[in-house]
């Protein structure tokens, strides 16, 4: 390997450092083990390990909830499958999730995640408030949860949609949490 090769290597290793990765299913089980370790490894960041530990629940919840590649269980509702990333950097966190969607949904969720970055804080509150009065009882499906996701952390969404096959696109979304 070059030397330039290494020393860019050991840059990017400096400036981002991956606390954990996991490709599976999103097992409940699971992901409040996974909680635990957010809290735990992001201990030193007190303002920043409560919303780490509120936006992990927030997109996990909606890949276990929402994703189309699914772990069948008997007697239960389908297990959702996906990847999910926590990466360190100077003075952020950031949390990213990927997961197949329907090619349809892909559009839906492209234009929900450009309303929420297009919102202020106090707008993304009224729309959060809105969506629970219009719509009692029902799954939000991705909406409220990304909304409450970009209210913790006060930073914009980063989403990428990428066509798949057989009518399914991966969908990213980002999360940026700062340290402080």
């Amino acid at each position: 390997m070059p030397e330039t090769d290494l020393k860019s290597m050991m840059k990017l290793e400096k400036e981002e450092r991956t606390l954990f990765s996991y490709h599976g299913p999103f097992f409940i089980e699971l992901l409040s083990v996974f909680g635990n370790y957010v809290k735990f490894i992001t201990r030193q960041y007190p303002a920043a390990r409560t919303k780490l530990f509120k936006v992990f629940i927030e997109l996990s919840q909606n890949v276990a909830n929402y994703s189309e590649d699914s772990l069948e269980i008997k007697s239960a509702n389908d297990i959702g499958k996906g990847r999910l990333y926590l990466k360190e950097y100077g003075d952020h966190f950031l949390f990213t999730t990927i997961n197949l969607v329907r090619k349809e949904h892909a559009a839906i969720l492209k234009d929900r995640c450009d309303t929420i970055n297009e919102s202020n804080q106090e707008e993304l509150r009224k729309i959060k408030r809105e969506m629970r009065i219009s719509s009692p009882g029902e799954k939000y499906g991705a909406r409220i949860g990304l909304i409450q996701a970009s209210l913790l952390s006060k930073n914009v969404l980063t989403y990428k949609l990428e066509d798949f096959e057989d009518g399914l696109s991966y969908f990213s979304i980002s999360v940026r949490i700062d340290k402080k």
